[in-house]
């Protein structure tokens, strides 16, 4: 183990002198000392991360703890040897990843939000420190972007990641690959937390499972006693190698197809400056959404898309004579089909298409919806785009980055949302054991606004409360006005927020 020694010297923390008594400072210099021989940063973000632990100090002495008490809780041990240690470990891209930074610009880039809403106000001190213990269990995530001489690739960063209040609209592009830069962002406003993550990193089942250990471990620092959750780390445990991994199947054998599809019509409105435009949150029962799919005769999904299909219909400029479709591209988990452990991207996804001539009642369109979501999501119909992926990768892998990302960027940038008129991403129930639910409101799920299309739709559901969002690039609001009146047709009258 390389890093620093302990200092000999007691740690003089100016701060802790200016909030605390003289006689608490000398026990607090002691502290201090113990946390600074766990850091091998540099002078500044030392010192941030040593402010971080007085602050959170004096925070808890407010809240009733005594100052052994609150030491206590932010022991120095919590820190492990994840700042000390020197890391020069890098990780390639897995398959899916390897186009997003291709195909991103100055000011669009694939980028994703999950936010937990708390009962109480989050408390910034107790949250910096909870993201302080988080990151040493996700190595891979603690890592910023670089250019290679054929792909980029994540290198590990030895820095303090900080939390922000949060000043943008959600998933505002991220300043990736300068030193230090990490490829994640924690915010925070009122009782929400949220996680931007840089799709690089993870997708939305990773995503879940990093958020979950962030507010858990958030939670206890605030005094929950909480067990050991099945959908969260323990940071104690050491981290698995095979949770980095790439789980795309390089050498998959068989016919691959399923990336060509034709043009899709897509909605009015000219693309403003500044994505995204507009930020909308559908706040729904989950039990009144269920019982209204069963009713249709289909699924959760399956209404919800029928709804984004009436929706998009309002909302497209059609011609009478035209052929185009209604394409909504529905995202496909494929951990139910493998077993394994990564957090990284391991999602394929399939078209829903109607024409527009028949895209008329619910009644109509569930039972054809239904039928291509089966189709659609059928392991081997999943596997042979997976290994179309797999193959698209491997013949690039000797064209140099700087050849390759011009092609890319117009094909995946300018080309890959032609296909689709809109997303529908369903991450589904996030589930929390009963001792953490009553801290917790509820969650939603934001995409990042895409580069040609003018909407994008994500749901997830926590207990009776399912939150469809819907992010918007264009100024007219024929399509989520359109999907309002529809939810309300059918009696789902949602509680709206969002952006002005």
């Amino acid at each position: 183990m390389s890093g620093r020694k302990k200092p000999k010297q007691p740690y003089r923390s100016m701060l802790a002198e200016r909030l605390f008594s003289a006689a608490e400072t000398s026990c607090i210099t002691e502290y201090l000392t113990e946390v600074r021989a766990r850091l091998n940063l540099n002078r500044k973000h030392t010192k941030q991360l040593m402010d971080d632990h007085v602050l959170a100090l004096k925070l808890l002495r407010d809240r009733g703890l005594s100052l052994e008490e609150a030491m206590a809780r932010l022991a120095p041990e919590r820190l492990g040897h994840f700042y000390l240690e020197e890391r020069k470990d890098w990780y390639p891209l897995d398959h899916a990843a390897k186009i997003y930074p291709l195909s991103m610009s100055t000011r669009r880039m694939k980028v994703f939000r999950l936010s937990c809403y708390l009962k109480e106000p989050v408390i910034p001190e107790l949250l910096q420190m909870a993201l302080t213990y988080t990151m040493r269990r996700f190595p891979s995530f603690a890592t910023t972007i670089k250019c290679g001489f054929f792909w980029h690739y994540l290198d590990s960063g030895m820095c303090r990641y900080a939390v922000r209040p949060e000043t943008k609209l959600p998933c505002a592009v991220m300043k990736v690959g300068a030193v230090h830069s990490p490829s994640l962002r924690v915010v925070y406003y009122q009782n929400r937390i949220s996680v931007e993550f840089f799709h690089i990193l993870t997708d939305g089942t990773g995503g879940c499972i990093y958020l979950r250990t962030l507010v858990k471990t958030y939670l206890e620092l605030l005094g929950a006693e909480l067990p050991d959750l099945d959908s969260a780390f323990s940071l104690d445990d050491t981290p698995d190698p095979a949770e980095w991994e790439d789980a795309f199947p390089v050498s998959g054998k068989g016919p691959a197809h399923g990336f060509a599809d034709k043009p899709a019509l897509q909605m009015k409105g000219m693309l403003p400056l500044e994505q995204p435009n507009r930020v909308l949150h559908y706040n729904l029962s989950t039990k009144a959404l269920l019982d209204a799919a069963h009713r249709y005769g289909g699924t959760m999904t399956g209404l919800l898309l029928g709804l984004c299909m009436l929706a998009c219909r309002d909302a497209c400029h059609i011609s009478r004579y035209s052929r185009k479709k209604i394409q909504i591209q529905l995202p496909v988990n494929m951990r139910k089909f493998f077993p394994v452990k990564t957090l990284r991207n391991f999602s394929m996804y399939t078209s829903i298409r109607l024409h527009p001539s028949q895209i008329t009642t619910l009644e109509e369109m569930i039972p054809d919806i239904m039928a291509q979501i089966r189709e659609g999501t059928a392991q081997e119909r999943l596997e042979e785009t997976m290994r179309l992926s797999c193959r698209l990768v491997k013949w690039l892998r000797f064209v140099p980055l700087i050849i390759k990302r011009p092609i890319a960027y117009f094909i995946y940038g300018k080309l890959g949302d032609g296909v689709f008129t809109t997303t529908l991403s369903n991450l589904g129930s996030i589930s929390l054991p009963a001792e953490m639910q009553p801290y917790v409101d509820k969650f939603d799920f934001v995409l990042g606004p895409p580069v040609e299309n003018r909407a994008n739709c994500s749901v997830c559901s926590f207990g009776d409360q399912t939150v469809l969002t819907v992010v918007k690039n264009t100024h007219l609001t024929q399509f989520e006005d359109s999907l309002y009146r529809y939810l309300c047709d059918i009696g789902l009258t949602p509680y709206m927020e969002g952006s002005g």
